[in-house]
């Protein structure tokens, strides 16, 4: 569904306590202190089979989150399990063994969290190895990435081989909590109230006076799309269940970036809308729980991640004359946004020609097409996820 989102206010995301993140072998994420890294990320890529070879003691592979990820100040204490491919290429004789070891990245340097004891090999044939490592309740940085490296002992000159994507799925469960996007709306509202206190007095001098007292929020959404995967059960079964909602209220600034207003909610009504010949809608309301917060958001042009979970902001400023942007970092991305000079697209397209105010998101090139040229100085923004 998330290619007819027209336009985007509001996003609704909930909470996995419990995330797991994926080994994708198969994607770089450059080299880093003078070493290779290869991609961990709670979306699965399952592309083609990419395997770690070593003869020698050391790191047999090194792994690190996204830029933005996990985007969070704290982690939780508790037991990470990792599940992973591996083999001895001889046997196993003697005491050749695998750990894994956590850090964190702050942009320049490696600092350890927490480490597995020693595993042993037991076989020469790729199998699958449970491994168990206390994680203590960390503090970050915002902009910290988590670093998981596998490495390797005792080998006297055996090859160890870590298998990843393809047919083997390398992933760990972590204690990272994660936002995941469900839907996002076309249409909404956020409103403020503040209970005042009378506190008239004689000295009043003849007028009412108030203090301000507890505070609400709340927000209603019209039009509600739903992204792949989820619909108006899973709308449904987080009512029942009665599961907190977070949201992100984006307010697009043009040129002075996004303001953001985040916090969590109770889905208090929600109502389904199935018209002839149209795609079906969904409107909510939702009530805000404890304090809501705000953010302003200052863009470049590598993307900035506004939400755990990925949904990166993109800025683009036209030379002017061009009908396409390229950016190949987006790749495999949805387009949930975009506008021009602040003023939204009227529809997101991923098939055909873009028409009128259209624009057309390729997500296997990472390209956006527009209908009519930017012109010189002309602002672009899209969120992706």
């Amino acid at each position: 569904m998330a290619d007819k989102v027209i336009g985007k206010n509001i996003m609704l995301y909930k909470q996995q306590d419990s995330t797991n993140y994926y080994f994708n072998g198969g994607t770089s994420q450059g080299t880093i202190l003078g070493t290779t890294y290869y991609e961990i990320s709670p979306n699965n890529e399952a592309g083609a089979a990419a395997n770690f070879t070593r003869i020698a003691d050391g790191n047999l592979a090194c792994f690190i989150t996204d830029l933005g990820d996990p985007d969070a100040t704290s982690i939780a204490g508790g037991t990470w399990v990792f599940k992973n491919y591996l083999s001895l290429s001889t046997n196993v004789s003697g005491t050749p063994m695998f750990a894994i070891t956590i850090a964190k990245y702050n942009g320049t340097t490696l600092t350890p969290i927490a480490s597995s004891d020693s595993v042993y090999f037991t076989s020469t044939s790729p199998t699958l190895y449970t491994t168990s490592v206390t994680f203590p309740a960390t503090s970050l940085a915002a902009t910290d990435r988590l670093v998981v490296k596998v490495v390797v002992l005792n080998l006297t000159g055996r090859t160890a081989t870590l298998y990843t994507e393809g047919i083997y799925t390398n992933f760990f469960t972590s204690t990272v909590a994660y936002d995941i996007p469900f839907a996002c709306s076309t249409n909404c509202t956020f409103s403020v109230n503040v209970d005042q206190k009378e506190v008239t007095s004689q000295t009043s001098a003849w007028y009412r006076e108030f203090k301000n007292d507890i505070a609400n929020w709340s927000v209603t959404c019209d039009g509600i799309i739903t992204l792949d995967n989820y619909g108006y059960l899973f709308l449904l079964q987080q009512q029942q269940n009665r599961t907190t909602i977070l949201i992100k209220f984006v307010i697009d600034n043009g040129a002075n970036g996004l303001v953001i207003i985040s916090g969590r909610c109770n889905l208090t009504s929600l109502s389904i809308n199935g018209p002839i010949k149209d795609i079906g809608t969904y409107s909510v309301s939702l009530q805000g729980t404890g304090a809501y917060g705000t953010s302003g958001t200052t863009i470049n042009q590598s993307g900035v991640v506004i939400a755990g979970g990925g949904t990166t902001m993109k800025q683009y400023t036209a030379a002017g004359g061009e009908t396409t942007i390229t950016w190949g970092d987006l790749i495999g991305n949805d387009c949930l946004y975009v506008s021009r000079g602040g003023i939204d697209v009227q529809e997101i397209i991923t098939t055909g020609s873009p028409i009128d105010e259209q624009v057309k998101w390729n997500t296997a090139t990472g390209t956006l097409t527009f209908s009519r040229v930017l012109e010189s100085g002309e602002f672009v923004r899209g969120l992706f996820n």
